[in-house]
């Protein structure tokens, strides 16, 4: 028979269990109506609830605006989101805002901003967060005394997760992307070892180069591969390079196309002078010294290496050409910057090398690996003067169009040749009429005035003009007779006669026109 206190105590137990499970059925419960009760619930509703104020079930975060005495990136990334958000005029947008020009060259787009004391409201993956900007009072001050700025993200506690792993890396990868594609590609060149920035303003793109429509679509799809391969060059144990080398004919679009893939990858140019370079050691400092996201330029790269031993000066030199103390890069420097160790130094680089004779290029330049891809910049197709007549004039057609095409397979003109001769005027008929002239001539043989876009480029100038015929003496009046007769229509030099005697010839000599032998100037 079980004694009265047992009994006391087993119906203490069975009371704190049932407590217990009370408790715990309403903790359930509460849980459950704050996750599907409202944010604008009357609060009598949470009170008869037991549930805290929504203010104590908000989590919040502070980015100030500096970090010690430098920018916090989080800030300015924070700052340029939210200035995106205004401009969308979202639901909850503050009803006054502050706009302003950013600084610099090229600025052109007005940015809004929130003054100290507003809200905006962004919703991400079904959590609300708010974004509240204060200003200095709150904040840490700089070395000057000047107060900082500081925005706080607040949220809903049981969106903490979501805010902080997931929302603030979106808010900074956002930012990212918008600066690249908002950003002035800059160009740079080298100059007694350091880098010289200007801005790059060639406007050329894929869309205005004046090149094969299927090579075009070739070379976007390779630039956007290489950009999302990264996983890949890693795994790979390559470097996150690619190498382009473009060869083709003065005036084809090199240099176009150079610019054209800057603006497509929104990458810095470093156009690298070789001559400009005193050492290897140089060389390595420069390639260390570039940013990643950039395309490294070296242009004329035959004209640049004609001459460059393999090794330094101390080591000799592999071919022919004996070592100098004029060779400053070597092409053994050269090549270990495209695919040696050093190429590893920075990532998503694009190497480009341009040339107009290929085959004065270095074999060891040439050889599988060194370059991923050779693109030709050929002679002008009739696509081609199509895609120029639609940029510089808008014209679709043509009635030249069809002897233009018959041309073109015809006789070798150049893009900007046949560019020249539509920048001329804003005439399209006669713009169209002079490239058409131009195309003719060349069948023809005719030679333009000047000597023509491609003898300037090659360095052959114009033809020299012919000497006017030297009168000749009657027979048997000295050994200048003989002479003379030789070289009544000579073009250069005067084939038997010195040229101080030809300087005399003119002055003197009352119908002689060549002087006597032995006569030279007093």
């Amino acid at each position: 028979m079980a004694s009265p206190a047992n009994g006391a105590l087993e119906r203490y137990k069975s009371a704190i269990t049932a407590a217990t499970s009370v408790v715990g059925a309403a903790m359930l419960l509460r849980r459950l109506v704050a996750d599907v009760l409202p944010a604008g619930a009357p609060p009598l509703v949470g009170a008869l609830l037991l549930l805290p104020p929504p203010s104590a079930r908000r989590h919040a975060v502070v980015i100030e605006e500096f970090d010690g005495a430098f920018y916090n990136r989080v800030f300015l990334a924070a700052r340029a989101y939210v200035s995106t958000l205004l401009a969308a005029a979202p639901t909850g947008a503050p009803p006054v805002v502050k706009a302003s020009l950013p600084r610099g060259a090229g600025a052109e787009q007005i940015t809004l901003a929130m003054r100290p004391g507003t809200t905006v409201v962004d919703v991400f993956r079904g959590a609300e967060l708010t974004w509240r900007l204060s200003g200095g009072g709150g904040g840490r001050r700089r070395a000057d005394g000047s107060a900082g700025e500081a925005f706080r993200l607040s949220f809903d506690a049981r969106h903490k997760d979501v805010a902080l792993g997931a929302y603030l890396p979106f808010v900074m990868a956002r930012v990212e992307a918008m600066a690249r594609e908002q950003r002035q590609a800059k160009l740079y060149s080298n100059e007694w070892g350091k880098w010289r920035p200007v801005r790059l303003r060639n406007a050329s793109t894929f869309a205005t180069l004046a090149m094969d429509a299927e090579m075009r679509q070739d070379v976007v799809d390779d630039l956007d591969m290489f950009l999302g391969r990264k996983e890949y060059y890693e795994r790979t144990g390559r470097a996150w390079k690619r190498g382009y080398l473009i060869h083709g004919p003065p005036g084809t679009g090199k240099s176009s196309l150079v610019a054209a893939i800057s603006n497509h990858l929104h990458f810095d140019v470093y156009d690298l002078d070789l001559g400009a370079v005193r050492s290897n050691t140089e060389l390595r400092k420069l390639l260390i010294r570039m940013k990643n996201r950039s395309i490294l330029l070296v242009e004329d790269v035959d004209c640049a290496l004609a001459a460059a031993p393999r090794r330094e000066a101390d080591g000799g030199s592999d071919g022919s050409i004996p070592a100098s103390k004029h060779h400053k890069v070597t092409l053994s420097g050269l090549l270990n910057m495209v695919d040696g160790l050093w190429s590893s130094s920075g990532h998503e680089r694009i190497l480009i090398f341009t040339t107009n004779h290929m085959d004065r290029l270095d074999p060891a330049l040439l050889r599988p690996g060194r370059m991923d891809r050779h693109i030709h910049m050929g002679y002008c197709g009739f696509g081609a003067f199509r895609e120029l007549a639609a940029t510089y004039h808008g014209v679709g057609d043509h009635p030249l169009f069809p002897e233009i095409e018959a041309l073109l397979r015809e006789v070798d003109a150049a893009p900007a040749e046949l560019a020249e001769r539509l920048l001329a005027t804003d005439d399209a008929g006669a713009a169209l009429e002079s490239a058409a002239r131009l195309l003719r001539d060349r069948k023809a043989g005719v030679e333009e005035d000047g000597g023509g876009y491609v003898k300037q480029k090659l360095h052959a100038g114009p033809r020299r003009p012919r000497l006017r015929p030297v009168p000749v003496p009657a027979p048997g009046r000295g050994r200048g007779a003989s002479a003379a007769r030789r070289v009544v229509f000579d073009e250069e030099i005067l084939l038997g006669v010195s040229r101080r005697q030809g300087r005399g010839s003119g002055r003197r000599g009352r119908g002689a026109g060549v002087r006597a032998p032995g006569r030279g100037r007093r």
